[in-house]
C-alpha cells in the first residue's frame, strides 16, 4: 500500500472567503455543517478562511473556538473575493500545511499543496445564465470548471444536480459525491409573537402563505404571484410573504400584483431578522416554494422541520428533498399553483396529515449525517 492511501485525515481548510451576512441558503450550509464536523471528529484541526463581515460572522457562532478563524486583508476588498478563492485560498492552505481544502461555493482554488474539494451546489448559473449578473457569470464561467477539474472531489446536494454537474462542467461522475444537507436550522431560538409580526409586516388577519426565496427569476415567483388571484378569490384576507433581499426583479413582482389587482395580497418585506422569520414560518397556513430549478430546496425542509405544510413544484431535485411530504404542483401553470395552496388553505385534515408527514421528512436529514458523509469525501480526496 502506498504512502497516500495510509495517510490518515487531520486537518482541514474550509474556503468561506465568499461569506457575508444575509446569504441565505450558503450562509445556513457553513453555519450548520462546520459544527458537525467538529463533534464528528473532535480531533480534526480546522482552519476557516473567512474576511471582513463573514469573518465576523462566524467569529460570533458558539462553536468559533473550537476553529481557527483566518482572514486576510486583500480577501476584503471589493472584486477581489473571487480572485482571492481562485489564487490566494490555495496558498493560504499550503502555508497552514492542511491535507484538505473544501470550498463550499463553486470557486476553489487553480492550485494548493492540500487535496481540494469543491461543492457544486448547482449548474443553474449555466442553464439560466438570467439567474445571476453578467460580472458573477463571467467570473464563475472563467473558473469554475478548470477548479473542479483540479478538484481530488467534487460534493453536491442531490443526484439532479449531479447529472447536470457531470453534463455541464463536466467531470467524472466517480469523483462527485452526492452529500444532501441536513434540515436547515434548528426553529428553536427566539421568534418574533404572531400578533406583533403581523403588525410589524403589515399582513392582516388572515392566512399567510410562505414563501422564503431569493427574488431572482429562476425562482419563479411571478408564477406564484400570478396564481395569487385564484387564491385570494378564495381566500380574500389571505396575504403571500417573500422574505428576502430586494431586487429589481422583487419591484417587477409588485407591478406584476398591482396589474392583477392582489397588489395589496402580496408582501416582500425584504430581509427579515431570524426572529421574525421563525415567527413566519410559525403563523404561516402553508409554505410555498414554486422554483424551477434547486440543487437541493433547503426552505422546503426548514418548513417541513416546523410543521409548515408545503406545495411545491415537482421539478428538479425539490422532489428528492419533498418526497410523499408535500403537495406537488407544475411550477409553469399558475392554475395548479393555485389549486395546491387553495387545497391545503382549505382542506383541514391535508394540511394536519402534511404538517405530520413533513416533521417525519425533516427528520431524515441530519448535519450530523452530512458531516460524516463529508469526512468521508475527504478521506477520499486524500487518498487520490
Amino acid at each position: 500500500m502506498d504512502e497516500a492511501s495510509t495517510r490518515r485525515l487531520t486537518s482541514v481548510g474550509i474556503n468561506a472567503l465568499f461569506l457575508r451576512p444575509q446569504m441565505g441558503g450558503i450562509e445556513t450550509y457553513v453555519r450548520e455543517l462546520v459544527p458537525a464536523l467538529i463533534e464528528a471528529r473532535p480531533d480534526l484541526r480546522i482552519v476557516v478562511f473567512a474576511a471582513g463581515s463573514g469573518r465576523e460572522l462566524l467569529a460570533e457562532e458558539s462553536w468559533a473556538d473550537a476553529v481557527e478563524i483566518v482572514d486576510h486583508p486583500i480577501a476584503n476588498r471589493r472584486f477581489a473575493r473571487a480572485i482571492s478563492e481562485v489564487a490566494l485560498v490555495g496558498r493560504l492552505a499550503s502555508k497552514h500545511r492542511l491535507d484538505v481544502l473544501h470550498s463550499v461555493a463553486l470557486l476553489g482554488p487553480l492550485w494548493t499543496n492540500a487535496r481540494s474539494v469543491v461543492t457544486v451546489a448547482d449548474v443553474t448559473w449555466l442553464r439560466e445564465p438570467a439567474s445571476v449578473d453578467t460580472t458573477t457569470r463571467l467570473i464563475w464561467r472563467t473558473f469554475v470548471p478548470p477548479a473542479v477539474r483540479r478538484a481530488a472531489r467534487v460534493i453536491t446536494h442531490s443526484e439532479a444536480s449531479r447529472r447536470e454537474i457531470v453534463e455541464d462542467l463536466p467531470v467524472d461522475p466517480e469523483r462527485v459525491d452526492v452529500i444532501p444537507h441536513g434540515p436547515g436550522t434548528s426553529g428553536d431560538g427566539a421568534y418574533t409573537p404572531e400578533p406583533e409580526l403581523r403588525t410589524q409586516l403589515r399582513l392582516g388577519a388572515g392566512p399567510i402563505v410562505l414563501a422564503v426565496s431569493a427574488l431572482s427569476a429562476h425562482k419563479n415567483v411571478d408564477t406564484l404571484v400570478e396564481a395569487l388571484p385564484a387564491v385570494v378569490e378564495a381566500h380574500p384576507d389571505g396575504v403571500l410573504v417573500v422574505p428576502g433581499n430586494r431586487t429589481a426583479y422583487g419591484d417587477r413582482l409588485e407591478m406584476l400584483a398591482d396589474t392583477l389587482n392582489v397588489g395589496r395580497s402580496l408582501v416582500l418585506p425584504g430581509w427579515v431578522s431570524e426572529p421574525q422569520l421563525e415567527g413566519l414560518y410559525r403563523a404561516a397556513a402553508c409554505f410555498a416554494f414554486p422554483s424551477t430549478r434547486e440543487g437541493f430546496g433547503l426552505p422546503v425542509l426548514e418548513a417541513m422541520r416546523r410543521g409548515v405544510p408545503v406545495a411545491c413544484s415537482d421539478v428538479s431535485a425539490i422532489p428528492e428533498v419533498a418526497g410523499k411530504a408535500a403537495i406537488y404542483f407544475d411550477p409553469r401553470r399558475p392554475s395548479d399553483i393555485a389549486r395546491a395552496l387553495n387545497s391545503v388553505l382549505t382542506d383541514h385534515d391535508l394540511a394536519t396529515r402534511l404538517s405530520a408527514e413533513g416533521r417525519r421528512r425533516a427528520a431524515t436529514f441530519s448535519w450530523q449525517r452530512a458531516a460524516v458523509e463529508t469526512i468521508a469525501s475527504y478521506e477520499r480526496a486524500l487518498d487520490t
